[in-house]
C-alpha cells in the first residue's frame, strides 16, 4: 500500500509539472534541421503541428502517428524525437520513451526540452540520481535560468516531497497498527 500511495503521488506530481512545460520547449528551434524543399518541409510542419495540437489535447496515441510521419520526412529532427519520447512516456512506454529522448540528445546534445523530459522520465522510473544529472545539464545550458530548468527543479522537489510524505504515511500506518489493541483470544469450549 505504501508503494501504491507513493507511485500515485509521484506520477500525479510529474504529470502536473510535465504539462506546465510541454510547450516551452516546442517549436523548431534547435531541432536538428528541416528537410530541404517546400513539399517535404510543409508535410513535416503539418504533421508536427497536428501532433502538437493532439498532445495539447492529451491525445498521445493519436499524436504518435503524426510524429512518426513527421520523423519519416526528417529522421534527424530532435524536436520530433523529443515529442515521440514525451508521447511514449505519457502512454507508459518508458523504454520507448528513453530511446527517443536519447536519440534526440544524440542529434542535439543541448536540446533543453529533451533534458527536462528525460529528467521527468527518470523520476517516473524512480531514478532521482539520473534526474539530477539532467538538471545539471540544464544548469550548464541555462546559467541564467530557463523554463525547462525551473520545471525539472520543481518536479524533482515534488518527487522528493511525495516520497517523504509517503514514507511519513507508511510510518504512521505502521505505528498505528502496532499500537492498536488486539482482539481478545477466545477459546472454544
Amino acid at each position: 500500500m505504501r508503494k501504491s500511495i507513493f507511485l500515485a503521488a509521484s506520477a500525479a506530481l510529474i504529470l502536473t509539472s510535465s504539462s506546465t512545460s510541454l510547450f516551452a520547449m516546442g517549436g523548431y528551434g534547435g531541432g536538428g534541421g528541416m528537410m530541404g524543399g517546400t513539399g517535404g518541409m510543409m508535410n513535416m510542419q503539418d504533421d508536427y503541428s497536428t501532433a502538437v495540437r493532439l498532445i495539447q489535447a492529451g491525445k498521445y496515441l493519436d499524436a504518435t502517428g503524426y510524429l512518426n510521419r513527421a520523423l519519416s520526412h526528417n529522421p534527424r529532427s530532435a524536436n520530433v524525437l523529443n515529442y515521440l519520447g514525451y508521447t511514449h512516456r505519457m502512454l507508459g512506454d518508458y523504454p520507448g520513451s528513453l530511446d527517443f529522448y536519447q536519440k534526440a540528445l544524440a542529434i542535439n546534445p543541448d536540446h533543453k526540452g529533451a533534458h527536462e523530459y528525460l529528467g521527468e522520465l527518470y523520476l517516473m522510473m524512480h531514478d532521482s540520481g539520473s534526474a539530477d544529472g539532467q538538471l545539471a545539464e540544464l544548469t550548464r545550458l541555462c546559467p541564467d535560468g530557463c523554463t525547462e530548468k525551473d520545471v525539472l527543479t520543481k518536479a524533482i522537489a515534488d518527487y522528493h516531497a511525495a516520497a517523504h510524505a509517503a514514507a511519513q504515511a507508511a510510518s504512521s500506518t505502521a505505528q498505528a497498527s502496532v499500537a492498536a489493541p488486539q482482539p481478545a483470544q477466545t477459546t472454544q469450549p
